[in-house]
C-alpha cells in the first residue's frame, strides 16, 4: 500500500465512525421492556451522560403521534445538526418492519454525522425480534438488547405473552423502580428474570441510571475521550416521518382537540371494551388481553385546576389504564412546556421542559385495556380545554388559598421562601443539604412523587439551573390546612429516607481514626 492510500485509510478508520475505529459496523443497542417500565427515561439518561458520543435515537411507540420525539425534544436538538425529525409512531409496532422503518436506519448509516451507535427504543408492547433481521441487513451490527421491567409491577404483566418475547433474548435486564419496591419484591422478581431470560445479568435501578458503557459498547469507541460529565452539546436524534393512522376528530364537539385511537391485542382476541371481562390488574393482567391507545391533541391550554380536579381523578378511578405520557400546556402557567408521565398510580410526574419553540400544544397518549376508560378520560380533557369553560381557579378563594399556604410553607425552615408570582400557583420547595450531598432536585423530585403517588394533591415541578421547585394550585374545593399537613408529612418521609445514611460525625477525625 503506497504512502498517501495508508494515510487515507488511517484518516478512514479514525474519522469515519460509520465504520467503527475496529473497522466494522456501526453498533446498535436495542431497547425493549413492557409500557412504562422506564425505556425513554433510560434514553434521556444515556443522552445526558453520553460525553461525545454522537447517539442516534429511533423511538418506536403503541401510538399515532410521536409524543415520545415531543418528551425527547428531538425537534430543537436536530436543528443543531440540521438533521430531520422524525415521528416512528404506530406503523411498525407488530407488523412489518420493513419500508419506513428500513428508510429510516438507511439515513442513520449514511448520515454525514458518522454516528457512534444508534439506540432504538421499541414500543411496550412490540417484539424486539422484528428489528434484528432489519438491523442487520442495512448494516447495523445489534450490541446489546437491554430489557427493562418495573420492579414494583412485575408480577401483574409477567403472564403476558407480549412481556416474555421481550424477555427471550436480551443481554441485560434493568430492573427499574427499585424504589417503589420492596426487598422481597425485588428478590423474586430477579429470581424469575434470571430464569426467564437465561442466565441474563440483572441489574437493579432507580430511574434507569446506570454506566453509560453498561448499555452501550463503548469497546470500539474507546479512543474518542467519552466522558462522564454532562456535556453542553446538544444530544443527537434522527428519526424518519411515517404516515399518521386516519383521526377520528370531533368526538366530543370540541373543535380545538383531535382525537385518534388505535387497537391490538395481544396473541387471543378479545373484546375491547367489555365490561363483563374486566380484569383486577391487582391479579395481573391475562394472557389474551387486548391493548387500546388513544390520543388527545390540542391547541388551547388545558385548565390545571379542572386537570387535577377531574382528569387526575378519573384516571385513578380506571381498572384498566396502563400508560399515559405527553407534553401539556396549561392555562395557569402559559410559557411552561411541561412532561406529563403516568406509570401506575406511584408513578406521576409532571416537570417543566425546554421552553416552547414552537405553537405550544397539548399532546397526551393514553394506553390501556378498556377503551370506555380511555374515552372517559379524554372526554374530562376535553372539558379542562375547552375556552368557554369557567376556571375555578381565576376566583379570588384560589389566591386567598395560595396566601395562605405560602404562609405556611414560610414558618417550616426546611423549606425555601415560597413564591406568589404566578398567583395563584404557589411555587416552594425543600431546601438542599450540600453539606449532606443532597440534592435539591433530588429532595423536590422525590417530595412530588410522594404527594402525587397518594392522589389528593397535585404537584408540578419547575427546575431551573441547580434550583428545583415546586408548584401548588388549590382548588376551590381545597382545603389548605389538609393540604400542608399531607406535604409537612410528605417532607418527613423524603428527608428521613435520602438522608438516612449521613453521619454527623463523619467529619470528626478521630471518630474515623485508624489504628
Amino acid at each position: 500500500m503506497q504512502g498517501n492510500e495508508m494515510s487515507v485509510a488511517f484518516e478512514n478508520r479514525v474519522f469515519n465512525r460509520r465504520s467503527g475505529l475496529g473497522g466494522g459496523r456501526m453498533g446498535c443497542t436495542l431497547v425493549t421492556g413492557f409500557l412504562g417500565s422506564g425505556k425513554t427515561t433510560l434514553l434521556r439518561h444515556l443522552l445526558h451522560h453520553r460525553g461525545d458520543l454522537r447517539l442516534a435515537v429511533l423511538v418506536n411507540e403503541f401510538a399515532d403521534s410521536d409524543v415520545d420525539s415531543l418528551l425527547l425534544d428531538s425537534a430543537r436538538l436536530n436543528s443543531a445538526f440540521n438533521l430531520s425529525t422524525v415521528a416512528l409512531t404506530q406503523g411498525c409496532g407488530f407488523g412489518d418492519v420493513n419500508g419506513p422503518f428500513r428508510e429510516s436506519v438507511h439515513r442513520i448509516v449514511d448520515s454525514k454525522h458518522n454516528f457512534d451507535c444508534l439506540l432504538l427504543e421499541t414500543s411496550g408492547l412490540a417484539n424486539p425480534d422484528k428489528f434484528v433481521a432489519e438491523l442487520e441487513e442495512v448494516g447495523i451490527n445489534l450490541d446489546l438488547t437491554v430489557a427493562v421491567v418495573d420492579a414494583e409491577s412485575i408480577d401483574k404483566i409477567i403472564n403476558l405473552d407480549i412481556v416474555r418475547k421481550q424477555l427471550q433474548h436480551v443481554d441485560i435486564v434493568l430492573l427499574n423502580k427499585c424504589d417503589l419496591a420492596s426487598l422481597s419484591q425485588i428478590s423474586d422478581a430477579e429470581d424469575l428474570l434470571e430464569g426467564l431470560t437465561g442466565g441474563a445479568k440483572v441489574v437493579r435501578t432507580q430511574f434507569c441510571r446506570v454506566p453509560l458503557d453498561l448499555v452501550i459498547d463503548c469497546t470500539k469507541i474507546e479512543a474518542l475521550n467519552v466522558v462522564k460529565e454532562v456535556s453542553s452539546v446538544p444530544a443527537v436524534l434522527s428519526h424518519e416521518s411515517l404516515p399518521k393512522m386516519a383521526f377520528r376528530g370531533d368526538m366530543y364537539a370540541n373543535t380545538s382537540a383531535t382525537i385518534s385511537s388505535i387497537s391490538h391485542s395481544d396473541d387471543q382476541p378479545e373484546a375491547v371494551g367489555d365490561r363483563s371481562k374486566s380484569d383486577d390488574l391487582q391479579a395481573g393482567l391475562p394472557q389474551g388481553v387486548s391493548f387500546s391507545s388513544v390520543t388527545f391533541e390540542c391547541e388551547f391550554p388545558l385548565s390545571l385546576a379542572l386537570f387535577q380536579s377531574k382528569v387526575l381523578r378519573s384516571m385513578r378511578s380506571t381498572t384498566g389504564l396502563l400508560r399515559s405520557k405527553g407534553i401539556v400546556w396549561f392555562a395557569e402557567d402559559r410559557e411552561s412546556r411541561f412532561a406529563f408521565q403516568w406509570s401506575g398510580v406511584k408513578r406521576v410526574e409532571c416537570m417543566r421542559g425546554q421552553p416552547w419553540e414552537s405553537a405550544p400544544k397539548t399532546c397526551l397518549v393514553f394506553i390501556g385495556i378498556h377503551k370506555f376508560e380511555l374515552e372517559s378520560i379524554i372526554l374530562q380533557l376535553s372539558e379542562s380545554a375547552d375556552p368557554q369553560t369557567k376556571v375555578s381557579s381565576e376566583s379570588g378563594i384560589c389566591k386567598e388559598f395560595a396566601r395562605t399556604f405560602a404562609q405556611k410553607v414560610a414558618t417550616d425552615g426546611r423549606f425555601k421562601e415560597p413564591s406568589l408570582h404566578k398567583e395563584p400557583l404557589v411555587i416552594f420547595g425543600l431546601k438542599g443539604s450540600p453539606l449532606r450531598g443532597i440534592k435539591e432536585s433530588h429532595l423536590n423530585g422525590a417530595l412530588m412523587r410522594v404527594v402525587n403517588g397518594k392522589g389528593s394533591i397535585f404537584l408540578t415541578a419547575t427546575p431551573s439551573g441547580e434550583e428545583h421547585n415546586l408548584q401548588i394550585l388549590l382548588c376551590e374545593e381545597s382545603v389548605v390546612d389538609d393540604a400542608w399537613h399531607e406535604i409537612r408529612l410528605a417532607a418527613s418521609a423524603v428527608i428521613s429516607k435520602l438522608c438516612k445514611n449521613f453521619c454527623p460525625c463523619r467529619s470528626d477525625l478521630t471518630a474515623h481514626h485508624v489504628h
